[in-house]
């Protein structure tokens, strides 16, 4: 990525947070990862749901496509061992607001509300960006 993307993002996001607060900085990001949910990813969700007799059936059918899906101690998570993001690859992670992750949340929010055609809950648990060994997010499925 060029010098200028990565000075626009830090520039984007920094500026979400001096002008906006908390809550709506997370929002717009979550609202930009929405549109990076592939419709074929969520469209297969979709099918996959509603063939499924139940929510662990469709959760153990999701992750045999969607192998970042892991269930732990009956709780969902979405488990990213590198970030993934096409919009910061190759921005070095120092050089990228912590925050900015919360596009993720979005995105992990389209995936499963696409799916399950009713609101979920998503908390970022950790982050590559933010200094984490991994990206992590906590899906509530019964929000």
């Amino acid at each position: 990525m060029s010098s200028d993307a990565t000075a626009w993002i830090r520039k984007a996001v920094e500026g979400l947070d001096e002008h906006v607060d908390r809550e709506t900085c997370s929002r717009v990001l979550e609202a930009c990862g929405r549109q990076c949910a592939p419709q074929s990813l969520i469209d297969r969700a979709r099918e996959t749901y509603e063939a499924s007799a139940d929510i662990g059936e469709f959760l153990v059918k999701l992750g045999e496509f969607f192998d970042v899906l892991h269930v732990e101690d009956g709780k969902v998570f979405v488990v990213y061992p590198e970030c993934y993001c096409e919009q910061i690859k190759g921005i070095p992670p120092e050089d990228v607001p912590d925050n900015y992750c919360d596009c993720s949340v979005g995105w992990v929010k389209q995936v499963f509300e696409g799916a399950l055609d009713r609101p979920v809950s998503v908390q970022r648990i950790s982050s590559v960006v933010a200094g984490g060994s991994e990206c992590r997010f906590e899906v509530d499925l019964s929000a």
